[in-house]
C-alpha cells in the first residue's frame, strides 16, 4: 500500500511540475473556438490549443488556454471550424506525380476526344521536341479499349508525349516517342514488362505496360524534360500542403532528394518525407556490400531539424510484385473472370522475393511489397514468413483483392495492411466486377475486415494514380461510393470505416509506420504542431458536408505554409 501511495504521490508531483511549466510558458500561437478532432485516443476532442517553438504545449478548453497568451501571442479565432492534425500520406509518388501537377491532368475526364482536344491545346504552347507529360488518363470509363500511338500522333506531331494511366502501370506514347526510345515489336522489356502490337500492322501500338514503360524513362531527352527544377519542386510541395498534407512516404526515386536537403538546409522544406528505396541491393547475397550501402543511405538521407523535428529519412526497400486488375496484370490465385485465359503472373518466383525480402530484413530494413492480386498478397506474406523478422513494420501496398484466410496472417506477421481509400471506391461500377465476379469482390477492398482482425492500417493515395486530398480519400473509407456515380448507395457498407479509424489511418498510423510517431501524427502535447483547419464545421458523426470540405489553412511545425485566401 505505501508503494501504491508513493507512485501517486509521484504522478502528482509530476503533474504539478507540468502544469506549472505550463504556466510559465510564452505560446507563439493559440487557436480558440475550434472543433478539434485530435487523432489522441487521451484526448480525443478540445476547442483550444497552444503552440511554442512549433509544438504544442497545451490542449483544452478555450478559457484555460486562452490565460497562457500575453502580449507576443497570436491568437486565431477558428470561429468552430474543425481542426485535424496534419495528414500523413503513407504512400505517394512525389517525382512521377508532379508531372500531374506541372504537366497535363486528365484526371475525372471520360472521354478520349476531350483528352486529345486538352494535349492539342498544351502541345501548342510547347516547343517542337520538347515532351509532353502528365497523364491519369482512364479507359475504363468508355470501356471502349486502349488509346493508340496514331490517335495522339494527330494532334501531337512535333512533340513526343508519354503519358500514364491512372494506375502507373501503363503508359500511353506517341510514334515520335517510340523512335526516340526505338521501341520494336520484339525489342527487349524488364521484368514483367510488355509492348502492346497492332495486330494488323504487327508493330508497337503505343501502350507500354510495366517495366516496359523503363524503355522510356531512359531516353536521354526524357530525363531531361521530366527534371524537376528547384520551382517545379516548390510547386509540388506546395500542392501537397494545400490539401493539409505535411508528411509523405515516398515511393519515387532517390533523385530528388539531394533537392529536398537543399531546401531543407535553408529552412524551407515544409514537408516531411520518409523515403523507400526501389532495391539497389547488389545481385549476389552479399552481406558486407548491402549493408554498407543501407549504412550509407542512412547517413546521406536523413535530415533532423531541432525546430522542426524529422524531415527526411531512409526507411524501407520496395518491391513490386505485380500489376494491376485494370490491365490483367494483378496475379491472381483463379483466372479472370472476363478473361479465364490469364491469371496475372507475378514478376518474381516465391523462392526470389523470399530471398529478397530476407535480405533487406537481415539488414534491419523493413519492406514495402506492392502487392494487388490475392496470389500476389499471399506471395508478400509467405515472403515475410519465411524472413521470419516480425519486429520491422513491414507492410503490403494496395491489397485490393485477398484471400479471406490471409487477413489473420497480417496480424500474425505483425505486417501494416496500406491501402487507398479512391483504388476501390474509383473501380466501382467499372471494372472490379468483371474482373473477378461476384465471389471474389465480397474480398476486395476490406479496410474493416482488417482493422477487426487487429491489423494495422494505413491510408494514402498513391498518387498521382488517385486524388491527392485526404478530405476525398477519407470520405471514400467513410462512404464507399462510386465517385463517379456508376453505382447507387454505398458499396459493400460492411468494409466502411468510421471517420475516427479513417482519420487514425491517415496521421498517426503513417508517424508510427515511419518511427515518428512519437513526433508527429496527432495533435498531442510535446508533439511537433502540423495541423489543419477545415473550411467548415464537421458533424458528428461526420456526415455527407465530409465530401464538400476544404482546408483552409495547413500548419507545419507551428508555422503557416498554406492559406486558402
Amino acid at each position: 500500500m505505501k508503494t501504491v501511495n508513493k507512485l501517486i504521490q509521484f504522478i502528482f508531483l509530476l503533474t504539478v511540475i507540468f502544469c506549472f511549466e505550463v504556466l510559465k510558458a510564452s505560446p507563439d500561437l493559440i487557436v480558440v473556438n475550434a472543433d478539434i478532432r485530435t487523432s489522441d485516443p487521451a484526448v480525443k476532442n478540445a476547442n483550444a490549443i497552444a503552440i511554442e517553438n512549433g509544438k504544442f504545449i497545451a490542449i483544452g478548453g478555450n478559457d484555460e488556454i486562452s490565460q497562457l497568451s500575453d502580449s507576443n501571442t497570436v491568437v486565431i479565432n477558428a470561429e468552430g471550424k474543425t481542426i485535424l492534425p496534419g495528414f500523413i500520406d503513407s504512400h505517394t509518388h512525389l517525382s512521377s506525380g508532379s508531372k500531374i501537377v506541372t504537366g497535363i491532368n486528365l484526371t475525372g475526364i471520360r472521354e478520349k476526344s476531350v483528352w486529345l482536344d486538352m494535349i492539342a491545346q498544351r502541345v501548342k504552347a510547347m516547343e517542337p521536341g520538347e515532351w509532353l507529360l502528365g497523364g491519369r488518363w482512364d479507359y475504363t470509363f468508355e470501356n471502349k479499349g486502349l488509346p493508340t500511338r496514331w490517335e495522339l500522333d494527330r494532334v501531337s506531331p512535333n512533340n513526343p508525349v508519354a503519358l500514364s494511366d491512372i494506375d502507373g502501370h501503363s503508359m500511353w506514347v506517341n510514334s515520335l516517342a517510340i523512335e526516340e526510345a526505338n521501341i520494336r515489336a520484339n525489342s527487349e522489356v524488364p521484368l514483367g514488362g510488355q509492348i502492346l502490337i497492332n495486330q494488323l500492322s504487327g508493330s508497337p501500338n503505343g501502350i507500354l505496360l510495366e517495366g516496359a514503360m523503363e524503355l522510356i524513362w531512359d531516353i536521354p531527352t526524357y530525363i531531361r524534360d521530366s527534371d524537376l527544377s528547384r520551382d517545379k519542386i516548390e510547386q509540388v510541395l506546395d500542392y501537397a500542403n494545400s490539401f493539409g498534407i505535411t508528411s509523405v512516404h515516398d515511393m519515387s526515386s532517390r533523385i530528388e532528394l539531394d533537392k529536398y536537403k537543399d531546401l531543407a538546409r535553408n529552412k524551407k522544406l515544409f514537408l516531411r518525407v520518409f523515403w523507400g528505396e526501389h532495391s539497389k541491393f547488389s545481385q549476389e547475397d552479399d552481406h558486407t556490400y548491402n549493408a554498407k550501402l543501407i549504412n550509407q543511405l542512412i547517413k546521406d538521407y536523413k535530415f533532423h531539424d531541432q525546430d522542426r523535428g524529422p524531415l527526411i529519412e531512409f526507411g524501407f526497400i520496395k518491391y513490386v510484385i505485380d500489376g494491376v486488375l485494370s490491365t490483367h496484370t494483378a496475379a491472381l490465385i483463379n483466372p479472370y473472370s472476363d478473361r479465364p485465359e490469364i491469371i496475372g503472373e507475378p514478376f518474381y518466383i516465391q523462392a526470389e522475393i523470399n530471398r529478397l525480402v530476407k535480405r533487406a530484413n537481415s539488414l534491419g530494413m523493413p519492406v514495402a511489397i506492392h502487392a494487388i492480386g490475392d496470389r500476389g498478397v499471399k506471395m508478400a506474406l509467405n515472403a515475410f514468413e519465411f524472413s521470419g523478422n516480425n519486429s520491422l513494420s513491414n507492410r503490403i501496398e494496395h491489397i485490393e483483392i485477398i484471400d479471406p484466410e490471409d487477413i489473420q496472417r497480417f496480424n500474425k506477421l505483425n505486417v501494416t495492411a496500406s491501402m487507398q481509400p479512391n483504388h476501390g471506391t474509383g473501380v466501382i461500377g467499372k471494372y472490379i466486377t468483371p474482373r473477378v465476379g461476384i465471389e471474389r469482390e465480397k474480398y476486395a477492398y476490406v479496410w474493416n475486415d482488417f482493422l477487426r482482425s487487429g491489423v494495422r492500417l494505413a491510408l494514402s493515395s498513391d498518387f498521382a494514380t488517385s486524388p491527392f486530398s485526404p478530405l476525398i480519400q477519407l470520405a471514400d473509407a467513410v462512404f464507399r461510393e462510386s465517385p463517379s456515380g456508376l453505382y447507387e448507395g454505398t458499396w459493400y457498407p460492411e468494409q466502411a470505416l468510421t471517420f475516427e479509424q479513417a482519420l487514425h489511418a491517415y496521421t498517426q498510423i503513417g508517424a508510427d509506420l515511419s518511427g515518428w510517431g512519437d513526433q508527429i501524427g496527432s495533435i498531442s502535447i510535446g508533439k511537433y504542431a502540423d495541423f489543419v483547419i477545415l473550411d467548415q464545421t464537421l458533424s458528428k458523426p461526420v456526415g455527407r458536408e465530409l465530401k464538400s470540405t476544404k482546408v483552409a489553412k495547413t500548419y507545419f511545425a507551428g508555422q503557416l505554409v498554406f492559406s486558402k485566401n
